[in-house]
């Protein structure tokens, strides 16, 4: 019971937190970033094809329990998260393109995120079998229908969209804080008994996709190139937990997702930084 209730306060973050991804781009921004046919192609490419496969083919030979390989398997079938963005700032990445790619790949989503994990997921110790028709309707509710909305509304009327942007995202970070905080309260002793080897094996998942993104964009300018390594690691946690809260109760899935994203935000910021030291190194050295 007190599941079911945390996964509806999730639901309704992640409804929020993409709304405001709607408010906050306009349909310009996505008509631009899809004109860059070859740098969006690679993104896709790495988010929807490289990423899942490379982590599918790591899973089949890793000695992982089946629902911690699902917790990863659904992490790699759901890419860029809303707050992609700003941790794209802190690496000093080029924000507009991961704005815009972050749009078209939470469009996208729709179809090729089911299609992924019909494909790939493992089936789990506990016998629950994945409703492809549940997460496609989810995808719909809290992420299709919330971005439609919110970019529709900064193209009718951006003094609204901008009033809506001061609280909008807020709510959503808030109440996914609470989510989380009460998920991680609830499945602790769980979350503590998956061991060493799970973290290890998505601390080095993580790292293999900011490697993934940044090399996909090489030739192009290093602000790109940060933005889609940045985007690529940070996966869409808030959507796989939904995901997972919904499909897999009761298992040690959800608190994967979490573990899993914690790693993304960590490793992301330390690429971020580590960007910024090889810059200044050249520019002393220069």
């Amino acid at each position: 019971m007190i599941a079911a209730y945390i996964m509806k306060v999730v639901m309704v973050s992640v409804i929020f937190l993409m709304l405001g991804v709607g408010l906050r781009t306009a349909f310009g921004q996505v008509i631009a970033a899809a004109r860059q046919v070859r740098l969006i192609g690679r993104g896709v490419l790495a988010n929807f094809v490289v990423v899942p496969m490379l982590i599918y083919l790591s899973l089949v030979w890793l000695p992982l329990t089946s629902d911690v390989k699902i917790g990863i398997m659904l992490m790699a079938a759901a890419p860029i998260a809303p707050m992609a963005p700003p941790f794209v700032g802190m690496a000093r990445g080029n924000v507009a393109f991961a704005v815009g790619l972050m749009t078209i790949v939470a469009l996208l989503s729709v179809p090729l995120t089911p299609l992924i994990l019909d494909l790939a997921l493992p089936k789990s110790a506990e016998g629950v079998v994945l409703d492809s028709m549940q997460i496609i309707k989810t995808l719909l509710i809290a992420q299709l229908i919330p971005i439609s909305v919110g970019m529709a509304t900064r193209q009718l009327s951006p003094k609204w969209a901008e009033k809506l942007l001061r609280f909008v995202p807020k709510i959503g970070q808030f109440g996914l804080i609470v989510g989380v905080g009460l998920l991680l309260a609830k499945d602790t002793k769980q979350i503590l008994s998956i061991g060493l080897l799970p973290h290890l094996v998505m601390a080095l998942m993580v790292i293999g996709s900011l490697f993934i993104g940044d090399w996909m964009l090489i030739g192009e300018t290093d602000d790109k190139r940060r933005s889609l390594a940045v985007s690529t690691a940070i996966r869409n946690v808030p959507l796989a937990f939904l995901i997972a809260g919904e499909n897999f109760p009761d298992t040690v899935v959800a608190p994967v997702t979490l573990l899993f994203g914690v790693f993304t935000m960590v490793f992301s910021v330390a690429y971020g930084k580590l960007k910024d030291r090889q810059v200044s190194s050249k520019g002393s050295t220069a």
